[in-house]
């Protein structure tokens, strides 16, 4: 199929994401970007892919983009309305394969944060908090973080960990019950985690190691082989049209 050039940030990090979704997966899907590239994957190459939403709708395929866990759309196409208690006992059990989570900060071992910025008890900003993020963070099979390219949000330490990466703030190793954070997906770049680190490992189309990082607050580590991110495809901009143009 053919590729494009024009596509936004949103664009690009969705289509990077839903191709590593996986056909006949259950995936525990966030609000905004993750649910784009959930849904994309669904309607391009992943049909039996189950998106889960934390409020309880299993099966489901949004007409409108979610604003919220609790939007009515999430209920749309649902093979089961439940509710939290009932996906978190599949989470639990390790029935959900993979999420698709963002943050307001994220650090070099795949923490993630979206409590505070700032001292936790005198915080610059408090955010929205956890919600589920770290449970699910900590039991599905793989975790898939995609984020905008805005250098505040990438820090060397994150200022509190709401989610658990590799590692936690004092070096204390964690344990997961799936594989932890696989990648990191930005509009400029695919970043994984080889040994629990980030590392750069792929360059969206326009883009170099440099501009990748740009404003990071460490020096990030750089795969021997650096790949090159297909542009969205004619087919995936028709499908992600239907929620960000």
């Amino acid at each position: 199929m053919t590729s494009v050039t024009h596509a936004n940030d949103v664009e690009f990090t969705s289509s990077a994401a839903a191709r590593m979704l996986r056909d006949g997966e259950a995936c525990f899907v966030g609000i905004g970007t993750p649910s784009i590239a959930a849904l994309t994957a669904k309607h391009v190459h992943a049909p039996e892919l189950t998106l889960i939403y934390e409020s309880g709708a299993y099966g489901t395929v949004p007409s409108r983009l979610p604003m919220s866990t609790g939007s009515p759309s999430v209920a749309s196409g649902a093979s089961c309305l439940g509710d939290c208690s009932l996906v978190f006992g599949d989470l639990q059990a390790g029935r959900i394969d993979v999420a698709i989570l963002s943050a307001a900060q994220v650090d070099r071992f795949g923490n993630l944060n979206s409590t505070v910025i700032g001292p936790y008890r005198s915080p610059k900003v408090r955010l929205v908090g956890s919600g589920g993020a770290h449970d699910i963070a900590s039991l599905v099979g793989r975790t898939l973080i995609v984020m905008p390219h805005d250098p505040r949000r990438f820090v060397e330490r994150v200022d509190f960990v709401t989610a658990p990466g590799f590692e936690q703030t004092g070096d204390r190793p964690i344990g997961t019950r799936g594989r932890g954070p696989v990648a990191i997906i930005t509009p400029r770049a695919v970043f994984g985690f080889p040994e629990g680190e980030l590392h750069l490992e792929a360059l969206q189309a326009g883009h170099d190691a440099v501009s990748a990082t740009e404003g990071f607050g460490w020096e990030v580590p750089v795969a021997n082989r650096v790949e090159r991110i297909e542009p969205p495809t004619a087919e995936e901009m028709e499908i992600m049209a239907r929620w960000t143009r």
